[in-house]
């Protein structure tokens, strides 16, 4: 499992392809490492930067799913975005990408190195 916690431009740095390089690299090594797809998690609540957000990975190709996550240890509320990088990924729903993401909260928070 390849695990990022989070992705970040500084504000001056944006709108100039950074992010997405970042995305690309990301997929070629998933690729690369027989992964079928990547998965993320976005806030929810449709503020402005919110919506700045998962317009800028809908631009990298990921699809936004309609569930919506609420963790019992946060305000905020998450949906799951996911980008297919094979032709195997059929569609996905938040509750079973949910899953894959409630994995990742528990290895990374745990110590575990895998």
């Amino acid at each position: 499992m390849i695990r990022y916690d989070y992705l970040a431009v500084s504000e001056t740095e944006r709108n100039h392809g950074i992010g997405k390089q970042f995305v690309a690299i990301m997929r070629q090594k998933a690729i690369a490492e027989g992964y079928e797809m990547l998965i993320i998690e976005a806030e929810s609540e449709m503020s402005p930067d919110n919506r700045r957000r998962m317009a800028f990975w809908q631009t990298c190709g990921f699809q936004l799913t309609a569930y919506i996550h609420t963790y019992i240890w946060v305000p905020e509320t998450y949906q799951a975005m996911y980008l297919p990088l094979t032709d195997k990924v059929t569609e996905k729903h938040g509750e079973e990408l949910f899953v894959y993401i409630n994995t990742f909260h528990r290895l990374s928070f745990s110590g575990v190195k895998k």
